[in-house]
């Protein structure tokens, strides 16, 4: 959209944007939405209505004009795999990869900024007959995206189009839709066993996190991030320099 001083061409971007004709048809779309998102947001996400939807609709909006594949959801589990491989990879790379791979399973992985007021990591839902994971790379450290990434992608696998999944990283412990997208993130980062063995020793230095990262073929960050998470290691740490930073280009 283009910045205008006229009220009127300044309304009309907007329910273009929206793909609307009228304002009333605007508020009624708003009401509907934001009733319907109001049970599957984190407890702890503070963002603005209006700044969610138009983060929502700014990522719908890239998924109807991008031809992917009919939805597959052994193809897209299987190719999962493939992905987590992705997270020792460059950030061009990654991206790059991890848009194709997705939508040659019939899902759509879009990356869009986060808008001021959103507060919010990603979210997940259908655009006709395909799901759409949309990340927004809000925390720019490779454990929190891997960790929404995959969050987002059990979703999909385990509750198909049951709603919308908004959160910021911190989702509801509570919410037994929201513990299984957990850990099936947890477990296909690092699959328990490995990780049982490798907490049980209570030996976290940098070197073993590196070690135990490159057994599991994993980024050595996702390794800190989880110990950070379960209370093993303060989340100011030395190690935090193991972990990549993500930036948006402009």
């Amino acid at each position: 959209m283009k910045k205008s001083g006229d009220v009127a061409e300044t309304a009309r971007a907007i329910l273009d944007f929206f793909g609307v004709a009228s304002v009333d048809a605007l508020d009624s779309i708003f009401s509907k939405r934001t009733e319907g998102l109001a049970y599957r947001r984190s407890p702890s996400f503070q963002g603005h209505p209006e700044a969610l939807m138009t983060w929502l609709r700014w990522g719908e909006r890239i998924a109807t004009e991008t031809i992917i594949a009919e939805y597959a959801p052994s193809k897209f589990r299987e190719s999962l795999k493939e992905i987590r491989g992705l997270t020792t990879a460059e950030p061009v790379v990654i991206q790059e990869r991890c848009v194709e791979i997705c939508a040659a399973a019939g899902v759509h992985l879009i990356f869009v900024p986060e808008l001021p007021g959103t507060r919010l990591s990603g979210a997940t839902r259908w655009v006709g007959n395909n799901p759409v994971i949309q990340l927004s790379l809000r925390h720019k450290s490779d454990d929190h995206l891997w960790f929404t990434f995959f969050h987002k992608a059990g979703h999909v696998l385990l509750h198909g189009k049951k709603g919308v999944f908004i959160d910021d990283s911190k989702n509801d412990a509570s919410d037994e839709q929201e513990i299984e997208a957990n850990d099936f993130a947890s477990n296909m980062l690092i699959p328990t066993r490995q990780w049982s063995s490798f907490v049980v020793a209570q030996t976290f230095t940098e070197g073993s996190v590196k070690s135990f990262a490159s057994d599991c073929g994993i980024a050595p960050g996702v390794v800190v991030g989880r110990l950070q998470h379960e209370g093993r290691l303060p989340f100011a740490t030395a190690m935090n320099k193991l972990k990549k930073r993500f930036e948006w280009s402009h």
